[in-house]
């Protein structure tokens, strides 16, 4: 039996997250970079205003939202550089892949996080939060907490670059 590689551990796992919005893979294999794409809709209320990403009014209607996260190739790319433009980033080593412990803990950390940004985007749009701006934020030290609870083995078992 072969070991499961990094693209589809991220997708049993993405699959398997309890989360309204929709979660999409993009792979890029040229580049070497794997994009989970991020998308939360919700109903504004009437009477309340609210200018979504593209720019767009919405007043009674369905806000979209949209982040990534991105899983880049060290050994390519150097991931800092797109840090600004993710949720997220998070670097493996060329074919050797990503540590098992760090993929565990990121859908952990998912789990909550998207429970707890879907709500706080329901209390943008309906007027409740005293937020000018929505923005999600990934809380680095909250991810190194449950990185810090995985099993030491973890560290050492890796998710293989995709061969496709």
């Amino acid at each position: 039996m072969s070991q499961i590689n990094m693209l589809d551990a991220i997708g049993d796992k993405m699959d398997a997250l309890d989360f309204d919005g929709d979660l999409s893979l993009n792979w890029d294999k040229d580049a070497h970079v794997i994009e989970l794409e991020i998308t939360m809709t919700v109903q504004s209320e009437s009477g309340i205003e609210v200018e979504d990403q593209s720019g767009e009014t919405v007043d009674n209607g369905p806000v979209e939202y949209q982040d990534a996260i991105l899983f880049y190739d060290e050994t390519r790319l150097h991931g800092e550089d797109y840090a600004d433009d993710y949720l997220a980033v998070f670097g493996f080593n060329g074919k050797k892949g990503i540590d098992k412990a760090t993929v565990d803990a990121l859908f952990i950390y998912l789990q909550d996080f998207l429970d707890d940004s879907e709500s706080d985007l329901m209390d943008f749009v309906d007027g409740t939060s005293d937020d000018d701006t929505f923005v999600l934020n990934f809380d680095d030290a909250a991810f190194e907490r449950i990185l810090a609870e995985q099993p030491e083995e973890d560290n050492r078992v890796f998710l293989p670059y995709p061969k496709y």
